[in-house]
């Protein structure tokens, strides 16, 4: 019986069976209760609100909690998270699950995981993973046994001494003032905006392909982030994934950016080159709607090929965008809300190259007091 998603598997007889724990039996051991439909979609919108009914009885967490590292991640995953997370970090975590933690641990009962256990499982993924991927996987599964041991499903939480490879941060890549000079000249201003837009206001580029012409305030000469566009996993029947208009990545990325003079002024050169009322986005893909974040990368991508400019892609113009300011000596504190960080530390952790590099110029100014001339 093939299975896709979670619990949910494609019978021989053409239908989708959905099980969901109903309780447990005296010596610990799962009641599954089964439901069927025709339509994968169908039986997982189902299986949410089951699920759902289940988790409000009193003893819902210790029903899930009772078994396997499987079935309280699923649980934790399904009803003490999604509520609160968006929908691409809940898919993020779903993979991560599936992909790296269930495989090794999933089936061996949540009371009896063991520190040596999880230790192996960090050792075999170092081989595999990269060295931030592995270091989501453990902040993910840290959380997750955390939360079972709050809940007194567990007699200690077996990952508090677990040693995992620090992750070695390198300089993010920039364009240095040549390339950008060269790139600026190669595009058509108003016909290929959206990457002086990026460059200078230092837009993620799901932000970027989610802009409206409503979010450009002329009056104001700003910029309102309202939204951003993901690409996210489709419902069965349907592509295998979607474009999604949502919210911004948090909600500090919900700013308001000023825009520099030339840029409203290339802004206003589009918006009058642009019949009244026939876009909705300021950059529209095919069909009218928000531009694809792959199509904007690829044809950044060629222009680099074309430039001989190695290993650029969009998020390298926001990078860009920062280490100009702080070459202007921007505050740390403005950045960071220009970028839509949570604080300055996360705008400093990303950019320290920066600014150890402003501290090396600083001090190369300083001359020794006995080689001055004196007074």
């Amino acid at each position: 019986m093939a299975r896709k998603g979670e619990n949910i598997y494609l019978r021989k007889d053409g239908r989708w069976e959905g099980r969901y724990i109903r309780g447990r039996r005296p010596d610990g051991k799962a009641i599954f209760c089964s439901i069927y439909g025709k339509q994968y979609g169908e039986v997982k919108r189902r299986l949410i609100l089951l699920k759902a009914q289940v988790c409000r009885e009193p003893d819902a967490v210790r029903t899930y909690g009772g078994g396997t590292l499987r079935e309280w991640g699923d649980f934790w995953l399904e009803v003490m998270m999604r509520p609160h997370i968006k929908q691409s970090t809940w898919e993020g975590y779903q993979r991560m699950l599936k992909n790296h933690i269930y495989p090794r641990l999933g089936d061996e009962q949540l009371s009896q995981i063991s520190g040596e256990r999880i230790q192996e499982l960090v050792n075999s993924l170092q081989d595999t993973l990269a060295p931030s991927t592995l270091s989501g996987v453990c902040r993910l599964l840290k959380t997750l046994l955390q939360s079972a041991f709050s809940r007194k499903l567990m007699a200690q939480n077996p990952y508090q001494e677990i040693r995992v490879p620090k992750v070695r941060k390198t300089a993010p890549r920039v364009l240095t003032r040549r390339e950008q000079i060269r790139l600026e000249e190669k595009i058509n201003d108003t016909e290929e905006l959206e990457y002086l837009l990026c460059l200078y206001t230092g837009l993620r580029v799901g932000e970027l392909c989610a802009l409206k012409w409503e979010d450009i305030d002329f009056e104001n000469e700003s910029i309102q982030v309202r939204h951003s566009v993901q690409r996210l996993a489709a419902e069965e029947g349907e592509k295998k994934t979607k474009l999604i208009l949502g919210t911004p990545k948090t909600e500090t990325s919900l700013r308001e950016i000023p825009l520099p003079g030339f840029l409203v002024t290339l802004l206003k050169e589009k918006r009058d080159a642009v019949s009244p009322g026939s876009q909705e986005f300021l950059f529209p893909g095919r069909g009218g709607g928000c531009r694809d974040p792959r199509t904007m990368q690829q044809h950044l991508g060629r222009i680099m090929q074309e430039l001989k400019i190695p290993g650029v892609h969009m998020h390298t113009l926001r990078h860009t965008f920062a280490t100009r300011c702080l070459e202007q000596n921007m505050g740390m504190e403005i950045l960071s809300e220009l970028l839509g960080h949570s604080s300055p530390q996360i705008t400093l952790k990303h950019y320290a190259h920066c600014t150890r590099e402003k501290k090396r110029q600083s001090m190369a100014c300083i001359e020794r007091l006995l080689d001055q001339p004196a007074e």
